[in-house]
């Protein structure tokens, strides 16, 4: 009865602000906009707003996992709406009334908008789904296939859904802005996967490949506008805009300046074009975070991860970001091979308070990492530590649950799937230890021996050459003993 009452209550504020709008004079227009809806299974009791540097905002979920907000004072555009881990973006301009409902088992899949101002926000979606299925369809074949064959599929599929861009324009009244976005979240993607398809043939077959390719292919550049304020928040354009940089770096292997010929060079130059082309604060400071992040987890070389990260100080405007990657930096010379692991307070199955450095009793320790947000990677992760336990008996796998506040349920968890509890820990401290240990991917190992002394920070459990990399660890630990 009490769900039925609530839902009931925000479909009267609503709907009382749709009958206010129709009195509404031409001098009292609308300022503000609501969002609203319910989260079905939430991992929180909150979800954030976002919009570029200027917008951050806490809304709180009620006992029935709804929320009702308004914004005041509305700075019309797209905004993301995160709820860990998950986040996704809503087109909200002056006088809308949007009511989301979206499962976090699915949480892309379930999304759907009503409301005034629903239907932008649902075609942005559908594109945003259909994108994503067409990506992954992308294949080797489809990298080493001739440009013009890449292309003319790629026009197909553009047309298709401009189409559908048109239908959804004819039969609502949609601002400029609103033509924009949708139209922009197309565009941007087709122009995205032609900055794919050069990245990838250069991967597999390097130079030869990519020279070949005629300038018509990439005739969109010219189009493209590097500090468009209004796609700030948009996926398609950020993810476009990191391939299109990364492959202005492998131009200059083409022009054989050696400079350029190694990760570093390359994020160096990286770096100071982003700096050069963007004047917009927030799309220059996530490409040069993102730039920059990626090169430091991938570095194994202190002395360059220092460069690339004073370069990159030299050219950020954003002091929060600055004071995270000077942290993470540090995190991660903390973990070179050889150095011992930083130690951290761990909780038992029993709820018991241990020392990380207490539990490497074997040659080897395999630490994996999971959290309960994302099911189909805990249960894999399992079944596959239980299958290498099986080939590599003198190495211990050891889980830890990286979820904050969540002993009850991670407890009810490792029970529900029969786990071995003796192998099976949390963080005590879970923000502070996954910084620690730089736990930034989900496939994430961290390999160390019997002393507590790194042997591998960054091992991926489901990479091909992980098996190859124990079997290797396994055979030196036999021979030092």
């Amino acid at each position: 009865m009490q769900r039925i009452v609530n839902l009931y209550l925000i479909h009267i504020i609503l709907i009382s602000c749709f009958l206010c709008g129709c009195n509404t004079s031409i001098e009292e227009e609308k300022n503000y906009a609501y969002f609203g809806g319910e989260i079905v299974n939430p991992n929180t009791n909150y979800i954030v707003m976002f919009k570029g540097n200027n917008y951050n905002d806490t809304i709180r979920l009620d006992k029935n996992n709804r929320f009702l907000y308004k914004i005041e004072n509305l700075e019309e555009g797209v905004y993301t709406f995160k709820h860990n881990p998950e986040n996704q973006v809503v087109l909200l301009e002056k006088g809308d009334s949007i009511l989301i409902r979206l499962n976090t088992i699915e949480f892309d899949e379930s999304l759907v908008f009503t409301g005034k101002g629903s239907r932008k926000n649902n075609f942005l979606i559908d594109m945003y789904l259909q994108n994503e299925i067409e990506r992954k369809k992308l294949t080797r074949a489809n990298f080493m296939s001739p440009s013009s064959y890449f292309k003319k599929n790629q026009d197909s599929l553009l047309n298709n859904k401009l189409v559908a861009f048109d239908k959804l324009v004819q039969k609502n009244e949609l601002s400029d802005l609103a033509k924009k976005i949708t139209h922009s979240t197309i565009v941007l993607d087709y122009y995205g996967r032609h900055e794919i398809f050069y990245n990838s043939r250069y991967k597999l077959g390097g130079m030869d490949l990519i020279e070949k390719l005629p300038p018509s292919f990439f005739s969109y550049r010219n189009r493209i506008n590097f500090n468009d304020n209004d796609l700030e928040r948009l996926y398609s354009y950020h993810r476009f805009l990191n391939y299109y940089f990364a492959n202005a770096t492998i131009a200059n292997y083409g022009k054989k300046l050696p400079q350029y010929h190694d990760p570093f060079g390359n994020t160096i130059y990286r770096l100071k074009m982003i700096d050069s082309l963007i004047d917009h604060s927030f799309i220059k400071n996530s490409l040069l975070r993102g730039t920059t992040i990626r090169f430091l987890l991938d570095s194994k070389n202190n002395k360059e991860s220092n460069q690339v990260l004073n370069q990159y100080l030299a050219v950020s405007s954003n002091k929060k970001s600055q004071r995270e990657l000077k942290k993470l930096s540090k995190s991660i010379s903390n973990l070179r091979p050889n150095k011992l692991i930083p130690d951290q307070d761990l909780i038992t199955s029993k709820g018991e308070i241990v020392k990380l450095s207490s539990l490497f009793n074997k040659p080897i320790t395999a630490l994996y990492f999971w959290s309960m947000e994302s099911k189909d990677h805990y249960v894999r992760a399992h079944k596959k530590a239980a299958y290498l336990n099986t080939l590599y008996p003198d190495i211990d796998f050891i889980a830890v649950n990286t979820d904050g506040d969540q002993t009850k349920n991670w407890l009810k968890t490792i029970q529900r799937h029969h786990y071995k509890t003796n192998y099976e820990y949390g963080f005590k401290y879970p923000k502070c230890s996954s910084e620690e240990l730089v736990i930034h991917y989900r496939n994430k190992v961290i390999l160390v021996d019997n002393q507590g002394k790194i042997i591998n920070p960054n091992a991926d459990l489901f990479a091909g050459i992980f098996e190859r990399q124990l079997m290797q660890y396994s055979q030196l630990a036999s021979l030092e003993n």
